[in-house]
């Protein structure tokens, strides 16, 4: 990564590949040394858009998923006809990561717990 640091004073620029401590100009104007600021558009700092343009060309954050994880239809079998027993397994074995604030599991039925009356 290369920052990219400007005098507010003069308009001189330096690149540097640390970011902390920025940079002091010995301005010829200023009695003293002056503090760069950084130059983000110099650096031509972005956000990161490819994740979401290949989301979005996937069909959304559901196709994305179903590109990755296993789905009923793979654990389809003449003991579960419809896959359910299998993806369950499959999703109480694979827990995501402590860290993880949005995991993605794969399309399944729900769990219910009737109350009794």
């Amino acid at each position: 990564m290369t920052y990219v640091f400007t005098c507010p004073e003069c308009g001189r620029y330096v690149e540097t590949s640390v970011r902390e401590p920025s940079p002091s100009c010995a301005c010829k104007k200023m009695a003293h040394p002056t503090e760069m600021a950084r130059n983000y558009r110099a650096e031509a700092a972005s956000p990161q858009v490819a994740n979401l343009k290949r989301e979005r060309e996937a069909g959304g954050r559901s196709a994305v998923r179903d590109m990755f994880l296993p789905t009923a239809k793979d654990y389809e079998s003449p003991s579960d006809p419809d896959g359910s027993k299998g993806i369950r397994k499959w999703a109480d074995e694979h827990a995501p990561a402590d860290g993880n604030k949005r995991p993605d599991y794969p399309d399944m039925p729900k769990k219910s717990f009737a109350m009794g009356a």
